[in-house]
């Protein structure tokens, strides 16, 4: 059991660091080499909540970040990613678009 959460948290950060790579700010990856890295990551039934409430689909998240990798302003840092425990991770986001600077934090 523990070598398949190694092997699987490993494919997630693999998968992770790819599909961030794709937000360099240059546009400078196919629709499709695109598609593949957002399949890679999330997972079919995939949902985003918002914090407004409002619900996502895993197909309107995927027009909404394809419009900001094929837009080309959008660019994304990984700032950490780190294992806490066996099934817990902190990922933390550097983002730059146009001016506006930020960063996204989420503990799962």
């Amino acid at each position: 059991i523990n070598q398949h959460y190694i092997t699987m948290s490993y494919q997630f950060e693999l998968a992770l660091r790819q599909y961030i790579a794709a937000f360099d700010g240059t546009n400078n990856i196919s629709p499709t080499e695109f598609k593949s890295r957002f399949d890679n990551l999330y997972h079919k039934d995939f949902t985003f909540l918002a914090k407004d409430g409002m619900t996502l689909t895993r197909e309107q998240v995927y027009g909404r970040e394809a419009s900001k990798v094929a837009n080309g302003g959008t660019k994304v840092t990984l700032i950490h990613f780190r294992k806490i425990g066996l099934d817990c991770i902190d990922v933390k986001l550097g983002l730059v678009n146009g001016k506006e600077e930020r960063t996204v934090r989420a503990v799962t």
